[in-house]
């Protein structure tokens, strides 16, 4: 109510009613929830409603999956030292890429950031239990015993992603130990980048754990250029190349 009517004090017309937007109705392989609030000038939008972009992919159906965006990262074993990453990794030749993993790979044959935790004993056989969507809670309690207290374990920890759908919200993923849905590895910074929608040719540099926690903050950068998009829209202005144009393909997306 706050920021309602500092933004009205100001002049500005906002977005009142619709105010959450999921990621995955903008192209992201991820079911991430955020509070947006978009202030217009009054002279700008005139007698116009100012509203949130509306989604480009409405039916859950047909939301991109985790398969959809990290396949053919499949067999390409992530480096676990940060030093290695100076010599990128080959990504696998996939044909007929749909149109988020052709906007993912950005033309490179080669990917940065593809790298993962170590993955103690202890670990690698929690992983070796666990079944695409599976999570901490689904382990035999023999597995659970370095854990002092198992039942407050979040749902979010040790959680095998399943291939056929989106992942949930990524967060901090190395703290959460997230697992390949095929491999008894971790999930890399570059797998949990392109959940988040960001392209090849975005490098992030830092320490592991920084990488991780700079991919987990971020706004998913399809959802923000969403956003982009539509402000375009009260400014008078179009994108060169709209966000629905990037993300769907007539034979396969109901927009």
């Amino acid at each position: 109510d706050y920021l309602k009517a500092k933004f009205k004090s100001l002049g500005y017309k906002f977005n009142e009613d619709q105010l959450v937007l999921n990621s995955a109705n903008f192209g992201a392989p991820q079911l991430r929830e955020r509070l947006f609030l978009v202030g217009v000038k009054n002279e700008l939008c005139e007698q116009n409603e100012v509203r949130l972009p509306e989604p480009i992919i409405r039916n859950p159906e047909q939301f991109y999956t985790v398969k959809d965006a990290i396949e053919d990262l499949e067999n390409v074993w992530p480096y676990v030292l940060m030093e290695d990453d100076q010599q990128p990794l080959a990504k696998a030749t996939m044909i007929n890429t749909n149109p988020l993993l052709t906007y993912l790979q950005a033309g490179l044959r080669n990917v940065h950031n593809h790298i993962m935790t170590d993955t103690r004993e202890t670990a690698l056989q929690r992983f070796q239990m666990l079944q695409q969507g599976q999570n901490f809670h689904h382990l035999d309690d023999s597995y659970k015993g370095t854990y002092s207290n198992p039942q407050r374990t979040q749902n979010t920890v040790y959680l095998r992603l399943n291939y056929n759908n989106p992942s949930g919200t990524v967060l901090n993923i190395r703290k959460s130990m997230w697992i390949h849905p095929v491999k008894d590895r971790a999930v890399s910074i570059r797998e949990a980048a392109r959940l988040q929608t960001f392209p090849d040719n975005f490098v992030f540099m830092g320490s592991k754990d920084a990488q991780y926690q700079q991919v987990g903050n971020a706004v998913p950068p399809l959802l923000g250029r969403a956003v982009a998009d539509q402000l375009l829209y009260y400014l008078g202005h179009s994108p060169i190349k709209s966000l629905k144009e990037i993300i769907t393909s007539p034979q396969t997306v109901d927009i």
